[in-house]
């Protein structure tokens, strides 16, 4: 639920992160799709490393209001991909693996921007490596929740399962509201206990 620590360096701590996690997202996806036989997210313009082809407005809104959020989804066929509806999987595990390795390598900048900035500058970077890190663990597991909006949607169309095109945008309002109440971060809770000391540690993990 949406707490009284809502503070509005945490907003723009979660605006920046979320245009850097949506974009990487996004662009793994995309690559992943093209690397397995679809030119179409090239077409689309999904292969680059500007934020605006990737963000989405309620997606980035729900990221800073409750650190849960998402993309504009990668248009797929998988009707091009060499392995058939499985590389919608493969493309979708490859956007979780890559914001996990982001977070990864941003815990890597700690130490040097504490060394290199002046003390008041180090430590705020600091502190937003730090939490972008941990809002990209988050994501990578949030994104495999089988519903579209998020990318797991994608798991659905993989097992033939099909839904009406305003679904994903009612679902998406629905997402929004279920991480205002603190449902998402209680239900993915114990994935992230398993998998963020593995990437980070477990005294960023748990920080």
């Amino acid at each position: 639920m949406i707490g009284t620590d809502l503070t509005v360096q945490l907003l723009v701590v979660r605006l920046l992160a979320g245009l850097v996690i949506a974009t990487v997202h996004g662009a793994v996806i995309a690559a992943a799709a093209v690397a397995l036989g679809d030119k179409g997210p090239r077409y689309d313009g999904r292969l680059t490393i500007l934020p605006p082809r990737h963000v989405s407005l309620l997606g980035l809104g729900s990221f800073i209001l409750t650190g849960f959020g998402w993309g504009e989804p990668v248009a797929i066929d998988p009707r091009e991909l060499r392995i058939g509806r499985w590389g919608l999987v493969v493309a979708v595990l490859a956007g979780s693996a890559a914001l996990l390795l982001l977070g990864f390598l941003l815990l890597l900048l700690a130490t040097p921007l504490l060394t290199l900035l002046d003390y008041t500058a180090g430590v705020t970077a600091t502190a937003f490596v730090r939490e972008a890190a941990q809002l990209c663990v988050w994501i990578a597991l949030f994104s495999l929740v089988p519903i579209p909006p998020l990318a797991g949607g994608y798991f659905l169309t993989a097992l033939g399962i099909s839904l009406p095109s305003k679904a994903a945008t009612y679902l998406g309002w629905a997402l929004l509201v279920v991480s205002v109440l603190g449902v998402t971060r209680i239900a993915l809770t114990p994935a992230y206990n398993l998998v963020a000391p593995l990437v980070l540690g477990a005294d960023i993990a748990s920080s």
